[in-house]
């Protein structure tokens, strides 16, 4: 995922890490959140599909959908 201009992509990074803390149904402690360059980098384990694709679109949502 990938947001403009630079100096708010710490902000939303702050932001994601936040939001994925905050969702009861999601176990983030295993997450990872980091940037590489302006994108925002999700690293780590989940317990199935279901919770990769829950953080995939909270960040998503803060960020924007990713770019390739």
């Amino acid at each position: 995922m990938t947001f403009e201009p630079e100096t708010l992509a710490h902000d939303k990074l702050a932001s994601v890490q936040a939001a994925m803390s905050a969702e009861p149904e999601l176990e983030s402690s295993s997450i990872s959140v980091s940037m590489v360059g302006r994108n925002v980098l999700l690293e780590g384990y989940v317990a199935g599909y279901v919770d990769r694709e829950k953080a995939t679109a909270i960040a998503a949502s803060i960020a924007g959908p990713e770019k390739t």
